[in-house]
């Protein structure tokens, strides 16, 4: 891949073959998993959009650890104080996944964050990350 040719803009859009490797053009692309990011004590939930469609495409929620400190075993990321927010996940409907949805790279998407004002935390902020399928 020759990268000199390459702009973001092109990279993003798929109009340069030479920028998405192999030359092949893409239409978009499809999540296999989709992963929110954000803080306890504040983090109640984050929905990401089709803003296009109206579709909710993932809602996660926090899930606050009840154990006290010094669990162990299978519970020791289960502490009081800290949270596991599970991702979305997409793939094979044969083993029980939903089939990831195409977006197209001119989709639009809102998310939502949810957070619980009640404690004090600095820097609050909201962030999805995630992996897909070049479509």
């Amino acid at each position: 891949m020759n990268r000199g040719k390459c702009n973001l803009r092109d990279f993003w859009n798929g109009l340069n073959p030479e920028c998405m490797g192999g030359g092949v053009k893409s239409v978009g692309f499809k999540p296999v998993y989709v992963g929110a990011h954000c803080h306890a004590p504040t983090c109640i939930s984050q929905e990401l959009y089709n803003a296009d469609t109206g579709e909710l495409l993932c809602r996660q929620e926090a899930v606050y650890g009840t154990e006290t400190s010094g669990a162990t075993g299978a519970r020791r990321f289960d502490e009081k104080g800290y949270l596991a927010v599970p991702p979305c996940v997409w793939g094979d409907p044969a083993e029980g996944l939903q089939e990831p949805p195409l977006l197209s790279w001119d989709t639009n998407l809102t998310s939502i964050k949810r957070a619980n004002s009640t404690y004090a935390h600095t820097g609050e902020m909201a962030l999805w990350q995630g992996r897909g399928i070049l479509v």
